[in-house]
């Protein structure tokens, strides 16, 4: 049966166009923690994102991988934590330099701030609206403060954006760079080796629940950590095509709500002890 799901949330569990998680679904994860089965956006937000997203559910987020399973919790409490190491995010600042579209923001999940490294204030004002839209402002370079969260901001198409990847993973192997959404090619930034599987396996294993216990839902290339170390994986229908080759089931679109609807299929189906009907096929 299943015990653990984890989902990610934009295009997947919420759509992006509202990016809220609908009545419908949280009424589903409610459904299934009544059956006992563990729920946890794994996704990559920030805390600070999650509790509008859900309408301030608390009992969505109990248990939540956060930053791409940077940050884990459970029971409303920060369980473990993986942060970015400073000197390499600051060789990704100077790798940047000389490219005009292309940008390093760092973001402090702690307070909301999110700063551009080096970016031009009217530049940042020009393309605001969609590439800098929560960000605070600018910095000359990566402030000597912690973080877990940043990411690389690409002003043009994915093209470019696999241009600026290539040269940022030549000169920081000691990082990851992932694109997390289908709309823009903006990078997100992992330390090598730590990504969504890895904190999902690491969550299961400290809720006493097997690989084969836990279902993945996603749509994205930061999801196939998730698709790869667990069997029952799920893509939603608007996945990209990596996403969706890589899952082992497949379900309808996110804007139809079908991870809300296979949530209330994993409660039925764990509360008469079987597994999901979508899955037994």
């Amino acid at each position: 049966m299943i015990k653990l799901i984890l989902s990610d949330l934009d295009n997947t569990l919420a759509w992006a166009g509202e990016h809220i998680v609908t009545p419908h679904a949280r009424a589903a994860i409610h459904a299934a923690q009544a059956a006992g089965v563990h729920f946890a956006p794994a996704t990559g937000r920030a805390p600070s994102a999650l509790g509008w997203m859900f309408d301030d559910d608390e009992a969505c987020l109990a248990t939540v991988l956060a930053d791409n399973g940077q940050l884990i919790y459970v029971d409303g409490k920060l369980v473990h934590e993986v942060p970015l190491d400073l000197e390499v995010l600051r060789r990704c600042a100077r790798t940047l330099d000389g490219m005009d579209d292309a940008w390093l923001v760092v973001d402090y999940v702690d307070t909301g701030e999110q700063y551009a490294v080096g970016a031009p204030v009217d530049y940042l004002e020009k393309h605001r609206v969609p590439y800098f839209f929560a960000v605070t402002g600018s910095v000359d370079e990566v402030p000597d403060r912690p973080t877990v969260k940043a990411n690389v901001r690409v002003v043009g198409d994915f093209e470019r954006g696999h241009e600026v990847r290539a040269a940022l993973k030549d000169a920081c192997p000691e990082f990851d760079f992932v694109f997390p959404m289908q709309e823009r090619p903006h990078i997100d930034i992992l330390p090598a080796g730590w990504d969504k599987g890895v904190a999902g396996e690491w969550l299961a294993r400290n809720l006493g629940i097997t690989n084969d216990e836990v279902c993945c839902f996603g749509d994205a290339e930061n999801d196939l950590p998730l698709f790869t170390r667990f069997k029952n994986s799920v893509a939603v229908a608007n996945a990209t095509p990596v996403a969706a080759k890589a899952a082992h089931w497949h379900i309808g679109r996110a804007d139809e709500d079908a991870v809300a609807d296979a949530i209330l299929d994993i409660a039925r189906s764990t509360q008469a002890g079987k597994m999901p009907l979508f899955m037994r096929d």
